[in-house]
């Protein structure tokens, strides 16, 4: 063999000797790490995970080195700071929450504060009641995650979570036994089972209050969903991709025909050229509606809308909602909006009625509804002279733009082309491509420039019925704009330039039948039945979490009264339901107790078992152990009054320690402690 392959074959045989070492080694360093610690470990990584997008990078990259660094401890590969190390980290942990959110205070800035003096609380663990503290502070970073996600499966994450820190507390609480570690995944299992049924009693009966339990203070980083507070072009074209569902509705009757399928949000009443908007600075600072003037006609719709948090004020409703919800107001543009912005799961009732008539016998102000900037739209201007002067009145006015839009080459799309200058008259004369914020813009300018008081209105148009579930979802990707015009003797009416554009000339992309678009099946365009299944088990889904949001997330005072209703119990009052409550509470606490007691009693724990028959051996020799006595001033009497068995004293005293207080207990300890307590005859 030549020198070269001699060279390599020495590398080769050096490098698996090499990677041998270090497999065994760190083997040997994990059988060395307390169970406890790694479950802990484990579930705080997992329970950190859901905060890696809502927290900021300053603080996340820091609570991350932190975990490395005390697996690391774990593994006999780095020290623990020391105690002027920990101050100063502190001391950086507090500055980097107030750089990031210039105060400590609040959801956010909270949250991140207790996760980052969390993963400190991790540099000085070193005994068990430390592990316990990490634990118990484990449970509530838990919690925290449920202040910005509430949903179904957020839920399941964390009761996977749970389980975990509820491992690492049965590892905790039984060191020093051989065991496999999914032993103490199964004791944690027992145990919620067991805590279960004491909960979902608590959940059901206890009286709810109105409202959260606290009291948050607002944010301004909180992230909003869904619709905007203004509409500009592209503000509601990025929403037809989103098919999240904005909310959920339940009708009493049969649905309304999809002409009436409007779901009224916000009016925008101020144009600058390119924005809609509301010359009120915000939705709590407009004053409630004075004088209503709505006339209705037909039959009304009774239904429950079941709204998602989108971190705004304002709710939905089907016009022309004629009922408030609780903690609601009603604005002059007709506005139903809430006390504090949505950031849950709402769930409240309404009466709509889709034929009626607003203010026809008062004429609204002509400087907030025909409002233009001076130099808008000079094209447009001249179109509605032109327009107004071979119009009879208003009336007319309306349907012959309505006319242009119908008979002239606009298209509709999702997808417009880029509108540099002036929006509206770049849309009206040159690229004629929009959707439906272009549509309403243009028509609401034509209006107000003949002097016809106009407001663009926001909301969401249509939406599908789940075949799963006895309930109608509108998604983000439903939503719209539209416009109201005044006209004398009927009022506000309600104008969709939009759906005047001939089928023809709407131009789609690859979306479903319905108009959904299906993620990832563009591929299998030509597989209707994949399509099929998709859709099913996204309706599935869908109902589950419709169940989820209505028993769980939106279980209020109305839910519980219900629910206790349908089981005969709705006479109760509160004194009749606490009691009703801690009857059950008792039962179920009496079931679980007969169900221990039959087995034989409660387990003590092996090592202090072993410790008590120690004991007792020496109180039947007149040496029993004070009631107060701890196991080393016990041991110090016993080689005082009896010399002759300080050895086996010292070696019982010592393994007994070491099981109870050593951070790493010998595996082999229980075994020897019982073998040197059966040895021992005094």
């Amino acid at each position: 063999m030549s020198g070269a392959g001699r060279l390599h074959g020495l590398r080769e045989d050096l490098r698996e000797g090499v990677g041998s070492y270090l497999r065994r080694a760190l083997a040997w360093r994990w059988r060395l790490v307390d169970p406890a610690r790694l479950w802990l470990l484990a579930a705080l990584c997992l329970s950190l995970l859901p905060h890696l997008g809502r927290l900021p990078w300053l603080l996340i990259l820091p609570a991350m080195l932190l975990l490395a660094w005390r697996l690391a401890f774990e593994l006999r590969l780095a020290r623990l700071p020391t105690r002027g190390l920990r101050w100063l980290l502190v001391g950086l942990a507090l500055a980097a929450t107030l750089g990031s959110y210039q105060t400590v205070l609040g959801r956010q800035a909270g949250v991140a504060l207790l996760v980052i003096m969390l993963c400190l609380k991790l540099m000085e663990m070193q005994r068990p009641r430390d592990v316990a503290v990490v634990i118990g502070l484990n449970y509530f970073v838990v919690i925290t995650v449920f202040l910005f996600d509430q949903s179904l499966l957020m839920g399941a994450y964390m009761l996977l979570v749970v389980i975990l820190i509820t491992t690492a507390l049965v590892a905790l609480s039984r060191p020093g036994s051989e065991r496999p570690p999914w032993a103490d995944l199964r004791y944690a299992l027992v145990l919620l089972a067991q805590a279960a049924p004491l909960a979902l009693l608590l959940f059901v009966l206890f009286p709810r209050i109105d409202g959260p339990l606290w009291h948050l203070p607002e944010e301004a980083a909180g992230a909003s969903t869904g619709l905007s507070d203004s509409m500009s072009p592209g503000n509601i074209s990025r929403l037809g991709d989103d098919d999240a569902v904005a909310f959920r509705v339940q009708f009493d009757g049969p649905l309304p025909p999809p002409g009436q399928r409007y779901w009224r949000a916000l009016a925008l009443t101020h144009f600058d050229g390119r924005r809609w908007s509301n010359p009120d600075s915000a939705p709590h600072q407009r004053p409630p509606a004075r004088n209503l003037d709505l006339q209705v006609n037909g039959t009304a719709v009774d239904y429950t809308l079941t709204l998602e948090p989108h971190q705004r004020r304002w709710l939905f409703a089907l016009d022309m909602p004629v009922s408030l919800p609780r903690q609601s107001s009603l604005s002059p543009d007709f506005e139903l909006l809430a006390r504090e912005p949505v950031a849950s799961v709402q769930q409240y009732r309404l009466r709509s009625f889709p034929d009626y008539r607003l203010q026809a016998q008062q004429a609204p102000d002509a400087a907030r509804y025909g409002q233009l900037p001076a130099a808008a739209a000079p094209r447009a201007r001249l179109l509605a002279a032109r327009l107004w002067a071979e119009s009879a009145d208003a009336a007319d006015y309306v349907q012959r733009v309505l006319a242009l839009f119908r008979q002239q080459p606009f298209y509709y799309t999702r997808r417009p082309p880029h509108l540099a200058d002036d929006p509206v008259d770049g849309f009206l004369f040159d690229t004629r491509r929009g959707y439906c914020e272009h549509y309403a813009s243009a028509f609401s300018v034509l209006m107000r420039a003949a002097g016809v008081p106009a407001r663009v209105m926001t909301g969401y148009l249509g939406g599908e019925t789940n075949p799963l579930g006895d309930y109608f979802m509108v998604r983000q990707s439903d939503a719209h704009a539209w416009v109201e015009v005044w006209l004398q003797g009927r009022g506000w009416v309600r104008v969709d330039p939009t759906a005047v554009i001939p089928p023809a000339r709407v131009e789609v992309d690859a979306r479903g039948a319905d108009g959904l678009r299906i993620p990832g099946l563009d591929a299998l365009a030509g597989s209707g039945w994949a399509q099929a299944v998709w859709r099913r088990a996204g309706f599935a889904w869908d109902n589950l979490n419709h169940y989820w949001n209505q028993w769980v997330v939106g279980y209020d005072r109305d839910s519980q009264a219900t629910l206790l209703q349908a089981l005969g119990l709705g006479d109760l009052d509160a004194q009749g339901l606490a009691a009703v409550l801690f009857t059950a509470l008792g039962g179920v606490l009496g079931v679980l107790a007969w169900r221990v007691f039959r087995r034989g009693g409660l387990r003590r724990d092996p090592v202090a078992l072993a410790y008590a028959r120690f004991c007792a051996k020496l109180g039947r020799r007149g040496l029993a152990r004070g009631p107060a006595e701890g196991a080393e001033q016990f041991s110090r009497r016993l080689r005082a009054a009896r010399p002759d068995l300080a050895p086996q004293v010292i070696l019982v005293t010592r393994l007994y320690q070491h099981l109870r207080y050593a951070r790493h207990p010998p595996r082999d300890g229980l075994q020897r402690l019982q073998a040197a307590v059966r040895r021992f005859h005094p």
